[in-house]
């Protein structure tokens, strides 16, 4: 009895992973899968819950971490992650203190702020992109920058 019901745990978090590819579930669903071959061999359901468990813990904390890693190694850097170090156009003058500035990086229009207090960029200045914080760029001179 309790064999089947391993079985549907393990189909249903095989199913979630496929759907999400978040590599959270396929781990609970080989501690399913270990309760399962359990399950043939005790009738103990105290047994095959801590073996769920214990190994659904173990490969998410051992194994995710590396599987984490490996496959996000190609992932393209998109949006937000994709500005850092661009060239920016300033289009309204960039002053932290009177809380104004604008620039435009690749057709689109940012509200921006200078990484250094004391320094403000005229229309026209081009800058580099140090960070994004929210929805406001923060800007160093061009020179400046490593």
């Amino acid at each position: 009895m309790n064999s089947w019901f391993w079985l549907a745990i393990m189909v249903v978090l095989l199913i979630v992973e496929v759907c999400t590819l978040a590599l959270t579930t396929i781990w609970f669903a080989g501690g399913a899968f270990a309760a399962l071959i359990t399950s043939f061999l005790t009738d103990s359901f105290a047994i095959q819950c801590a073996l769920f468990v214990g190994v659904s813990a173990v490969l998410l904390l051992i194994l995710r971490p590396s599987a984490v890693r490996r496959f996000n190694r190609r992932r393209a850097k998109t949006n937000v992650e994709a500005v850092a170090g661009k060239t920016v156009r300033v289009i309204e003058p960039v002053d932290n203190i009177a809380n104004t500035g604008r620039v435009v990086v690749d057709g689109m229009e940012w509200a921006a702020r200078s990484n250094s207090e004391g320094t403000t960029f005229a229309v026209g200045d081009n800058a580099t992109v140090v960070r994004v914080e929210g929805v406001k760029m923060i800007i160093e001179k061009e020179d400046s920058v490593c």
